[in-house]
């Protein structure tokens, strides 16, 4: 019944104009407060509930952003994707997500289908994508921020501190006498893993160790991943004193192949991981970890995205990067 209501509807129970019902209604004109009074009474009484279709067609604005990551199932992204609601949700924004498993085909779908129902800006997350390639798909006047990534900077960016926090994480592990590190890395590609494999290599030449190749393997993002590979480190005849982790999910992996294998930790396998997740204190033991916030990153996109949006910054493109710090738990 609502869908049936129409402006003129409300017009006539209300006994203004329709262009009075629309002024009153979207405040882009003052009207008497009686005028107002009486056409918001007759909108409730009718139940009538704008378009957002209509009003998108009028204002040229949907008011809706879309947020592009390599994996909703990652704690880390929900907590991006509230920390931009929470900036641009004020403003009568609203977010669509996609989640791409890193895969290019899959990151420039989403990209082509969100730009072609006309979001109004677009935060990404890419992991496989070139710059060459969100300059064919996203029109110049839709905003972009690109969250991490290795691409170059033609568009607003926001990142994270990736090889600084490694590298603290590794050289906590060195402070210890520690210096069989291994590091498990993601998939190669625009993801953290290579920055935050950056921060261990330079940790370790500084302390005069240079990183044997068999020490640096990669895996997916996942528990399952983390749990394989380094199943398979602690499977050698010279397994490493410790493993430096990409992300929070890998070290709960590495976690669960050490209790398999009956290798105590940290006496025995020293573990860190990279975002503090929620779960990361709350696996036994408590995972020693590099903190990434990842709401504040999110505030971070939508900050910047809102400034483009409502035209309070049209200067060339911004970079923010985000301070890691250690967190000290039982794993390390």
């Amino acid at each position: 019944m609502r869908q049936s209501v129409t402006i003129s509807d409300v017009a006539a129970r209300a006994g203004v104009s329709p262009t009075t019902v629309s002024h009153a209604l979207s405040g882009r004109r003052s009207v008497s407060a009686a005028t107002l009074a009486r056409v918001r009474q007759a909108a409730d009484e009718l139940g009538y509930r704008p378009s957002p279709v209509a009003s998108s067609l009028r204002t040229k604005r949907t008011h809706m952003v879309g947020l592009i990551v390599p994996d909703i199932a990652n704690p880390f992204y929900p907590a991006v994707a509230r920390g931009l609601h929470d900036v641009i949700a004020a403003d009568g924004y609203y977010t669509i997500i996609g989640s791409t498993d890193g895969q290019r085909d899959t990151e420039l779908g989403f990209l082509d289908g969100m730009v072609r129902r006309s979001v109004d800006g677009i935060v990404m997350f890419s992991f496989a994508i070139e710059e060459k390639d969100l300059t064919k798909v996203v029109p110049a006047r839709t905003p972009l921020v690109v969250a991490t990534g290795n691409l170059p900077s033609g568009h607003d960016r926001v990142g994270t501190d990736d090889a600084g926090g490694s590298e603290a994480a590794t050289r906590h592990l060195l402070a210890q006498g520690i210096t069989e590190i291994a590091f498990v890395s993601g998939p190669k590609g625009n993801g953290p893993g290579d920055r935050r494999l950056a921060g261990y290599t330079q940790a370790m030449l500084a302390a005069g160790l240079a990183p044997a190749e068999a020490d640096i393997v990669r895996s997916d993002y996942t528990v399952a991943g983390g749990r394989e590979v380094v199943g398979e480190l602690l499977g050698r005849r010279r397994p490493p004193r410790a493993v430096v982790c990409a992300n929070d999910l890998i070290a709960i992996g590495a976690l669960e192949a050490a209790q398999a294998a009956g290798v105590p930790v940290p006496t025995a396998l020293a573990v860190i991981g990279f975002d503090d997740i929620d779960a990361a204190s709350l696996v036994a033991p408590p995972l020693t970890t590099v903190a990434n916030p990842a709401y504040e990153f999110g505030r971070q996109t939508g900050q910047l995205l809102l400034d483009r949006l409502l035209d309070r910054y049209d200067g060339p493109p911004r970079t923010v990067v985000v301070p890691t710090r250690l967190v000290v738990r039982a794993t390390a």
